[in-house]
């Protein structure tokens, strides 16, 4: 385990700021124990899936999975608990009662100073109403901190992850799920409508290429006051958009 002062001297290398740094190691603690716990019955995904896998450059909190084989998570959350608290941070855990499982571990992390404000809250949601359409990437994560170990996990394939941000940016107002596609094109994957079709089934509904547009466009009146919890540096959403728009257009005659 660590304390405040040696994890102060990761924010700069890391570029985050401290609160930041605690949550980014109590992810990886996480993750650490959770790999072991959890077999093959669970697929890392969404944003912080993208960041610890590969390398999204923004900070992200929570920790989104899809479970593909019964299993009994509760218990599972539970090790996990058992195992951070015997790491030397005292936890406790909190499911909330949503559609699928959702779970707050409170964690007396490097941070924590005897109040209830410096409990560090990790949230885990975990999807039971879904399949898997491509097959998950193994991922070895290396942690930069010098007491965690290498782990590896399963994580979603990338052009599912973007079929699943497609369909975010389609149905909530979040301009991190923008910014999160953004770096997906980049980074070569593509639109295949198939699976977007696939992933708004849940919400009946399919994809059509003016209203994206429009749902991507409504994210710029709050992108700033978003984007500057998750980045140093917010990119302009115009070019952001641009780099999407011209992604799409290559494949136009795709789509409605």
């Amino acid at each position: 385990m660590i304390i405040k002062t040696e994890l102060v001297k990761y924010c700069n290398v890391l570029g985050l700021n401290l609160g930041q740094a605690e949550i980014d190691y109590i992810q990886h603690l996480f993750l650490i124990f959770f790999s072991k716990h959890s077999g093959n019955s669970y697929i890392f995904k969404g944003g912080t899936a993208l960041q610890k896998g590969y390398g999204l450059n923004r900070f992200s909190i929570d920790l989104d999975f899809t479970q593909v084989h019964e299993n009994n998570i509760n218990e599972i959350i539970n090790k996990i608990s058992s195992d951070i608290s015997d790491f030397g941070y005292k936890t406790e855990v909190e499911e909330k009662k949503t559609i699928g499982k959702t779970f707050i571990l409170k964690i007396n992390g490097p941070l924590y100073i005897g109040t209830k404000m410096s409990i560090c809250n990790l949230k885990i949601e975990i999807s039971q109403r879904e399949s898997i359409l491509l097959k998950p990437q193994f991922k070895e994560i290396m942690p930069r901190y010098n007491d965690l170990q290498p782990y590896t996990i399963m994580i979603m394939d990338e052009e599912e992850i973007l079929a699943e941000k497609v369909r975010a940016i389609m149905t909530r107002n979040k301009p991190r799920d923008v910014f999160d596609l953004g770096f997906i094109l980049k980074r070569g994957a593509k639109f295949q409508l198939e699976f977007i079709n696939k992933k708004l089934e849940y919400y009946k509904e399919q994809f059509e290429m003016k209203r994206f547009i429009d749902k991507l466009k409504e994210k710029e009146n709050i992108w700033e006051k978003e984007m500057r919890n998750y980045v140093k540096d917010v990119p302009e959403f115009k070019t952001i958009l641009k780099e999407i728009t011209n992604a799409i257009n290559n494949n136009k005659d795709k789509y409605k």
